[in-house]
């Protein structure tokens, strides 16, 4: 049995559900093949920086954010010693005055893929592609039965441990580990349902994220060090009472955790191609960002806009894969270098860190936006080249 489609996606998360709807609804037949019978809660990126709310837009991919729940979050409120300082709002630099969103990656998930389903995609589900040929056959186990399916173009977003990435030959890179992030989600959260709130502390940052009705996702940056002080990755009444001593005092009273807490690395991981043959990644297929600047959502739903773009602009597929393909690097290559920079600032201590943050304090009082870079969450990537002397900029060697 021989299914043929213009484009099979391998995967059916945020990324390929997006792209495969989008690429039916101009007519293209597509395929989805996504392993998972229901998509679970884990700890995950639920929030998208208003750069990736403006890519989300342009994709006509809102009211979908907004069936799945998504909750806005104009404002930004930093807290220091548990007392609110200055608050931010996105709007004063964000494209098109959007704000952050937070919203449940599984919902988000089924969501989409529903979505996609009814501009014309064929989903497989559960299934599992185990197998990738060179003339762009996959095959595909559906109920134990195995089946082919044939495509013009075969498209990886099956994430960080992707097959798609192995079989096109593409080996997986990553940078050194520099700190951790753990996340969870907690219920009776009695704080601000539209803002973020935010704090540092020695040795690393945590932020909350409401999605409305009490609940929120948070987030816990630390060294290795601090975390083994705090002990915060011990599980979820230790996550909630660290994370409870950096706030307010009435914000985590009644809070209990609504789901499982995990702690990672914060290390790029990416792969070593983007394209080769009929086949392409996208997402964290193609590269995978420090997860603690929380960049995986907006950068997903770019790489969906400037592939469908190249894809129906002309029938020259292979060059479309090719440019997309240096496209991707290039901005993916300024997000790693954002994550690296901010981590140093954030999560190091001792004399060297301080005067580092000293330093950049002063810059930022001559240039707000740090070259561009400390605009990153609002604006994108667009116009920033990660060079030296960016970095020297981000740091303010350059000042004065």
């Amino acid at each position: 049995m021989v299914g043929r489609y213009d484009v099979a996606i391998v995967g059916g998360g945020v990324a390929g559900a997006a792209l495969g709807g989008l690429l039916a609804a101009a007519g293209l037949g597509v395929t989805v093949i996504e392993k998972e019978r229901s998509f679970r809660d884990r700890v995950r990126g639920e929030g998208i920086h208003p750069w990736g709310v403006a890519e989300a837009k342009r994709l006509g991919l809102l009211p979908v954010l907004a069936a799945a729940g998504a909750n806005e979050l104009p404002i930004w409120q930093s807290y220091e010693d548990r007392i609110p300082t200055e608050s931010y709002r996105w709007a004063e630099h964000s494209v098109d005055g959007l704000p952050e969103v937070a919203v449940s990656h599984p919902r988000l998930q089924e969501e989409l893929l529903n979505w996609s389903r009814s501009r014309g995609v064929e989903v497989l589900r559960p299934a599992k592609a185990v197998s990738m040929q060179p003339n762009a056959e996959l095959t595909v186990v559906q109920s134990e039965t195995a089946r082919t399916v044939s495509a013009r173009l075969i498209v990886g977003a099956d994430g960080r441990q992707s097959a798609v990435s192995r079989w096109i030959g593409a080996t997986s890179r990553r940078d050194p580990t520099h700190h951790r992030i753990g996340g969870g989600l907690i219920d009776d959260v009695n704080l601000a349902a539209d803002t973020t709130h935010a704090t540092n502390f020695p040795g690393g940052r945590m932020f909350l994220m409401p999605q409305g009705r009490g609940r929120a996702r948070v987030y816990y940056v630390s060294s290795t060090e601090r975390l083994a002080t705090s002990r915060a990755d011990r599980g979820p009444a230790d996550f909630i009472r660290a994370c409870a001593a950096l706030l307010p005092e009435q914000a985590f009273v009644e809070a209990t955790p609504a789901g499982p807490v995990a702690f990672f690395p914060n290390a790029d991981v990416w792969s070593s191609r983007i394209a080769a043959g009929a086949a392409v990644l996208i997402g964290d297929a193609a590269g995978a960002n420090d997860p603690s600047v929380g960049q995986g959502l907006s950068i997903l739903f770019r790489d969906v806009r400037e592939l469908r773009e190249l894809l129906l602009d002309g029938k020259d597929w292979p060059g479309a894969l090719a440019a997309y393909a240096e496209r991707r690097r290039g901005y993916y290559e300024v997000l790693r270098a954002h994550a690296r920079w901010l981590a140093m600032l954030t999560t190091e201590e001792g004399p060297r860190a301080e005067a580092r943050r000293e330093r950049v304090a002063a810059a930022r009082e001559l240039d707000p936006s740090g070259g561009g870079f400390a605009l990153i969450f609002a604006r994108g990537p667009d116009g920033l080249v990660a060079d030296e002397t960016a970095r020297r900029r981000f740091f303010g060697e350059d000042a004065g």
